[in-house]
Protein backbone atom coordinates (compact mmCIF):
# COMPACT_ATOMS: atom_id res chain seq x y z
CA UNK A 1 0.00 0.00 0.00
CA UNK A 2 1.22 3.50 -1.00
CA UNK A 3 2.02 5.68 1.98
CA UNK A 4 0.04 8.97 0.95
CA UNK A 5 0.97 12.71 2.27
CA UNK A 6 -1.91 14.87 3.27
CA UNK A 7 -1.85 17.96 4.63
CA UNK A 8 -3.87 20.41 6.09
CA UNK A 9 -4.44 23.01 3.19
CA UNK A 10 -3.73 20.72 0.46
CA UNK A 11 -5.31 19.58 -1.82
CA UNK A 12 -6.82 15.75 -2.44
CA UNK A 13 -8.69 13.86 -4.93
CA UNK A 14 -11.53 11.66 -4.02
CA UNK A 15 -10.43 8.27 -5.74
CA UNK A 16 -14.22 7.28 -6.25
CA UNK A 17 -15.73 10.05 -7.94
CA UNK A 18 -12.49 11.99 -8.90
CA UNK A 19 -13.68 15.26 -7.28
CA UNK A 20 -10.91 17.66 -5.38
CA UNK A 21 -11.60 18.71 -2.32
CA UNK A 22 -9.59 20.52 0.00
CA UNK A 23 -7.83 19.12 3.23
CA UNK A 24 -9.23 20.60 6.77
CA UNK A 25 -7.75 18.54 9.26
CA UNK A 26 -5.85 15.32 9.27
CA UNK A 27 -6.65 12.62 11.61
CA UNK A 28 -3.94 9.82 13.18
CA UNK A 29 -7.00 7.69 13.28
CA UNK A 30 -7.07 7.04 9.59
CA UNK A 31 -10.03 9.71 8.46
CA UNK A 32 -9.14 13.37 7.48
CA UNK A 33 -11.85 15.82 7.41
CA UNK A 34 -12.61 17.58 4.12
CA UNK A 35 -13.81 20.63 2.45
CA UNK A 36 -15.78 20.43 -0.71
CA UNK A 37 -15.69 23.21 -3.32
CA UNK A 38 -19.56 23.44 -3.12
CA UNK A 39 -19.26 23.82 0.32
CA UNK A 40 -19.79 21.68 3.52
CA UNK A 41 -17.08 20.10 5.48
CA UNK A 42 -17.13 16.32 6.06
CA UNK A 43 -14.46 13.12 7.51
CA UNK A 44 -13.64 10.77 4.79
CA UNK A 45 -11.29 7.86 5.38
CA UNK A 46 -7.89 8.57 4.15
CA UNK A 47 -7.96 5.12 2.24
CA UNK A 48 -11.02 7.21 -0.10
CA UNK A 49 -8.00 10.13 -0.57
CA UNK A 50 -5.10 10.90 -3.17
CA UNK A 51 -2.93 13.16 -2.99
CA UNK A 52 -3.06 15.56 -6.15
CA UNK A 53 0.18 16.38 -7.58
CA UNK A 54 0.34 20.30 -8.63
CA UNK A 55 2.21 20.79 -11.82
CA UNK A 56 4.60 24.15 -11.83
CA UNK A 57 3.57 26.46 -14.61
CA UNK A 58 6.51 27.65 -17.02
CA UNK A 59 6.90 30.96 -18.25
Amino acid sequence: MQTKYLQKGAQAKIASTGQIVEVKRVSDHGFSVVRFQTGGDYMILNDRLETVESQQVRH
